[in-house]
């Protein structure tokens, strides 16, 4: 039986081999999901925002998320360029109700070597008060002595409060060196559950309890890359309508990182 490694290289072969043969077999409407190769092949239907970072806005924004950040470019991503934000890249929109199917995902990296205290966050989703993040934290936050991978859900009128400790030393777990950019994907479903995945494993599996999430008080506003006392470079932005499976996400990390590797053409 042939193994997913050697079945995404087949397919990356295949796919630059078809474009150099007749470049119209990519006739996808330029914007759409299909158009891009670096975009999960099957959910593409699903896809409200993509930003590449290539560009000075998104490459996708059917959902009509409002972007309210500035990009600082980064010369080498995993897909081309990169960006870094001073305050973390913000988008506001109705869309992003996590009451809805929701898949969050994104590459990352350090702009600065971190040490065993060291702490930065990856994702908030709130409404100026209540919160739901994703986030390495450290000190005397729980009483850690050294950096560990975190999820909150806080201060949700009658949602019970979460602290979700993943990895007591996450930087031990991550490759976070110089060119190393790790994934992250966070997906919400059923208004109540919320999985977290890092470099293609499922790290954290959560229930909310005490009711659903709803509109009222809705979490509109996404940050990525939130600040903390590491800046950090982000690429491959991508939201979802609905949650991506296990294989989907193993799949499409494998994928990219492939495609880094070998320094496959970047989309038109």
């Amino acid at each position: 039986m042939i193994s997913l490694r050697s079945a995404l290289r087949l397919r990356l072969s295949l796919c630059a081999a078809l474009l150099a043969l007749d470049p119209g077999i990519q006739a996808a409407p330029r914007g759409s999901a299909a158009s891009y190769l670096s975009l999960p092949p099957g959910p593409e239907g699903r896809i409200i925002y993509y930003r590449s970072f290539e560009r000075e806005k998104a490459n996708i924004n059917i959902a009509g998320l409002k972007e309210t950040f500035s990009a600082l470019p980064v010369a080498e991503g995993t897909r081309g360029r990169a960006a870094q934000a001073a305050k973390g890249p913000a988008l506001d929109s109705p869309a992003l109700f996590p009451h809805r199917l929701l898949t969050v995902s994104f590459w990352w990296a350090l702009r600065a070597e971190p040490d065993k205290k060291s702490g930065f966050g990856l994702l908030r989703l709130s409404n100026g008060k209540g919160f739901i993040s994703h986030s390495v934290r450290s000190g005397l936050w729980c009483g850690l002595a050294r950096s560990a991978g975190a999820v909150q859900v806080y201060y949700l009128p009658v949602i019970q409060n979460i602290n979700g400790i993943y990895d007591r030393d996450i930087l031990a777990s991550l490759r976070l060196g110089a060119g190393e950019w790790p994934h992250t994907a966070v997906a919400l479903a059923a208004a109540s559950k919320a999985a977290i995945y890092m470099d293609r494993r499922k790290v954290l599996k959560a229930r909310i309890t005490g009711r659903f999430l709803g509109v009222p008080g809705g979490l509109t506003h996404l940050t990525i890359g939130s600040p903390g006392s590491l800046p950090v470079a982000l690429d491959e932005a991508t939201i979802l309508n609905r949650p991506l499976s296990d294989d989907e996400i193993a799949t499409y990390t494998l994928a990219i990182r492939q495609m880094h590797r070998i320094k496959y053409p970047l989309d038109p």
